[in-house]
């Protein structure tokens, strides 16, 4: 259990990025208003992918909301929430995220192990000038 956000994306951070999968990141990057909370260039398959990544502790409705304002700008939208929440997101808001489709959800364990939830379709991104200065950094 996770009492402040930064600790789920500490956490997090810490598991998902132990290999350098991220090519490129930025955290709290300007793409929109309020910015994204992470934004990575990664090498998949052969491919480069713009992924977001929003973390919340409780409001789902808003976390939703804000990864799919990023979805201008990026392959894939994720969700990063605590691993209890897992069965409120595929029993609420599965239907909602089968539509949207390019949001995916992650739940983090205490120690910071995550699990894809809902896995997220790839879809093409158009680049927003933070992101391109992020690629040539």
């Amino acid at each position: 259990m996770f009492l402040y956000e930064k600790d789920l994306k500490y956490k997090f951070w810490k598991f998902y990025n132990n290999k350098n999968r991220a090519k490129r990141y930025q955290f709290e990057c300007p793409i929109r208003d309020g910015n994204a909370d992470l934004i990575t260039i990664e090498k998949y398959q052969g491919d480069y992918q713009i992924n977001a990544f929003e973390f919340k502790l409780n409001d789902i409705k808003k976390v939703i909301l804000q990864a799919e304002s990023n979805l201008d700008f990026v392959n894939r939208s994720w969700i990063v929430i605590p691993v209890e929440k897992k069965q409120l997101i595929l029993d609420k808001y599965k239907n909602y995220l089968d539509n949207k489709k390019y949001i995916g959800v992650i739940g983090v364990h205490s120690e910071g192990r995550y699990e894809i939830v809902y896995q997220p379709k790839c879809k093409q991104a158009i680049l927003h000038k933070k992101i391109l200065d992020l690629c040539i950094m």
